[in-house]
């Protein structure tokens, strides 16, 4: 078998650059993907959660660890009530 005209041939070196620099762009795509579907699943659903818009006796998000002034919370996606409740509730240590 004849070499291969210059034109066609591709060195080592070029090869493995161009796969190199494909794989790095794809890995950088992969971390962002990973980072927003991480954002948004790092909050749940109110349905998952069982929330309500009223106390479970004494249990209000007011008093929970989670809940941040004035209406959200670390772990549960949107606004809620003050006065609301659910299955994630951890009371503030007094």
């Amino acid at each position: 078998m004849g070499a291969l005209p210059m034109s066609s041939t591709i060195s080592r070196r070029r090869f493995f650059g161009t796969a190199t620099g494909g794989m790095a762009l794809a890995s950088a795509i992969a971390v962002q993907a990973h980072r927003a579907k991480a954002s948004d699943a790092s909050q749940l659903r109110k349905e998952d959660v069982r929330y309500q818009d009223q106390p479970k006796g004494e249990q209000d998000c007011r008093l929970c660890k989670n809940f941040v002034t004035p209406n959200s919370c670390r772990v549960v996606s949107g606004a809620v009530n003050p006065n609301g409740w659910c299955l994630l509730f951890q009371a503030v240590p007094k």
